[in-house]
């Protein structure tokens, strides 16, 4: 076999090897299935927020208290819009499970970073999911909220001995309020 006959051969391969390599690479990135059928595909709002809680935890805790005693727990929301939606509804959540108070003693508070933006007490005995609070925000780029939620064992000038070393416990939640 010639020179040139065996480079006009190592030539056609080449050819081939990059044609087959660039249509796999088409076929790959074309590959992406999308489920549904025509314009009934949507996102879930939902999908558009995500929660960081400190300490990797969800869980608020005010345990023995005394009157005065608080516990809190700060967290964020994050909001990513996306090319279809930039809108979205939540709501905070406060799920107790746990609730000994009686009388009102218990107090909440959520802020965020422009200060105080729900109080209220907490009904006797008061357990399951309370909303505490309902935001909707339309964001332009990926916008992150901080929040802190307290509850406390409100100091009163009556006697409340009733609710001295009680416990108080749940998780924080945010979900898609639409």
């Amino acid at each position: 076999m010639s020179f040139g006959k065996r480079n006009l051969i190592l030539g056609i391969i080449v050819c081939v090897a990059v044609a087959v390599i660039g249509v796999s690479f088409a076929y790959f990135v074309s590959g992406v299935n999308v489920g549904g059928t025509g314009s009934s595909v949507e996102l879930e709002p939902g999908d558009m927020i995500s929660v960081v809680y400190d300490a990797g935890s969800s869980t608020l805790n005010l345990e023995n208290a005394i009157p005065g005693d608080s516990a809190s727990k700060t967290f964020s929301v994050t909001i990513t819009p996306t090319e279809t939606e930039n809108s979205i509804r939540y709501a905070i959540i406060l799920n107790l499970t746990t609730n000994e108070f009686v009388n009102n003693d218990i107090r909440y508070t959520l802020r965020d970073e422009t200060g105080e933006l729900a109080t209220s007490t907490l009904t006797d005995n008061q357990t399951g999911e309370a909303v505490l609070y309902t935001d909707s925000r339309t964001v332009a780029g990926q916008t992150t909220i901080n929040y802190t939620l307290e509850v406390e064992f409100v100091e009163t000038d009556s006697d409340q001995t009733v609710n001295s070393n009680k416990s108080l416990s749940g998780s924080v939640k945010v979900e898609f309020a639409g």
